[in-house]
């Protein structure tokens, strides 16, 4: 293992920011297509966006992994210390803030309504907009405790490929049970296995089975760095090809009307997953290559750092500009969307940081005195 891995691993710097920003305008866009007489726009625009920037969880889950074998392979592993840094680095954050949404949705601090509210969305992310992808990364770190040595023993290429295989096959399996049933005459509730197979769909995207093989990629990836590098590099102009013909494939289908905008908008079809793993196999070169550009790596780095605040408290901005705030604008659809995500990241980040306990416990606990300098008398010995 490599000792001079810390700080110098700036790969995956973009993506972060790429697919923080892309989750941030699908929300925005989100809102504008909902409200289309207030707002009129390009309505085809608006819906094409929101459905080829669908990866950004995958893109994070591909990162997670990554990370994690990156930084972690063959290291002998302190699993309560590991455990503990996520406890005050995600669990802490995203309670509290699950809390003030919690409250700020059911307008009560009456505890007998707000905690049964509270837990069930701490268990399952669905706070305000929704936080489904914290609890999905919790699973995430489960999945490398559990699978960190197999995949440091065993995970090359026949695996991975096995992986994305089966990952299609549990897509078609949902596809041909719920979206286009080969056996439409199914009662889902009639028995409690059926009832699980339905809620593993329903709520399929809150849990790590369904992300498997972007999170193995992601490890192997991080287990074989340089091997990934040159892959992807060498690779990069066919691997772009498949992404750009399965993105204007799912385009082609939405707007002939092939498939409704809803169904569009489902990244476990096995399309989507073609378009999602190509396109994040295309953008890694330029990810790895902004990252060492020295113009632009340290404005990156500080944007990627900046993630979780961004996903924790975009939900309450963009919700506050659209209830109290763009209405009164006589601007253009475009010109609020742009101002609505330059806004939004900096709002978010202050608020982020003025609602960590470190916050407050640097700030209302005594200063730290200067450590006075050692100087040790040897009397010329």
């Amino acid at each position: 293992m490599a000792t001079n891995r810390k700080g110098s691993f700036q790969d995956l710097n973009a993506l972060f920011v790429f697919g923080a920003c892309s989750v941030l305008l699908i929300h925005i866009l989100g809102f504008f297509i909902e409200a289309q007489t207030e707002y009129p726009w390009n309505n085809d625009i608006e819906a094409l966006a929101i459905i080829l920037l669908r990866f950004g969880r995958s893109l994070f889950i591909f990162a997670t992994g990554m990370l994690l074998f990156y930084w972690y392979q063959q290291k002998q592993m302190d699993w309560s210390a590991f455990w503990r840094k996520r406890w005050h680095v995600i669990v802490l954050p995203y309670a509290i803030w699950t809390a003030i949404y919690t409250v700020f949705k059911l307008q009560t601090l009456d505890p007998v309504k707000l905690l049964p509210q509270l837990m069930d969305s701490l268990l399952t992310g669905s706070s305000f907009y929704h936080l489904y992808y914290i609890p999905l990364y919790l699973q995430l770190n489960l999945l490398f405790f559990l699978c960190k040595r197999l995949f440091e023993r065993h995970l090359r290429f026949p695996l991975l490929a096995c992986l994305f295989f089966l990952q299609i096959g549990v897509y078609l399996v949902y596809h041909y049970l719920f979206v286009n049933p080969l056996f439409p005459g199914v009662d889902w509730a009639d028995n409690p296995l059926l009832q699980m197979i339905q809620h593993s769909y329903v709520y399929g995207q809150n849990y790590a089975y369904m992300y498997v093989f972007h999170f193995a990629l992601g490890a192997y990836a991080g287990l074989h760095v340089e091997q990934w590098r040159n892959w992807v590099r060498r690779w990069h102009v066919p691997i772009g090809l498949v992404a750009a013909v399965t993105g204007l494939w799912i385009a082609a289908r939405y707007l002939q009307g092939e498939a409704t905008y809803e169904e569009s908008l489902n990244i476990f079809h096995p399309l989507y997953f073609l378009y999602t793993t190509s396109f994040l196999a295309a953008f890694y070169p330029l990810s790895s290559f902004l990252g060492k550009l020295p113009q632009v790596s340290s404005w990156l780095s500080l944007l990627a750092k900046h993630n979780m605040a961004i996903y924790l408290v975009h939900p309450l901005i963009l919700f506050l500009l659209e209830s109290h705030v763009i209405f009164r604008l006589s601007w253009s659809t475009p010109v609020l969307i742009t101002a609505m995500f330059v806004i939004t990241p900096p709002l978010c980040i202050f608020l982020y940081e003025h609602t960590l306990i470190s916050y407050w416990t640097r700030r209302g606990g005594p200063k730290r005195q200067k450590r006075r300098q050692l100087v040790m008398k040897t009397h010329n010995a």
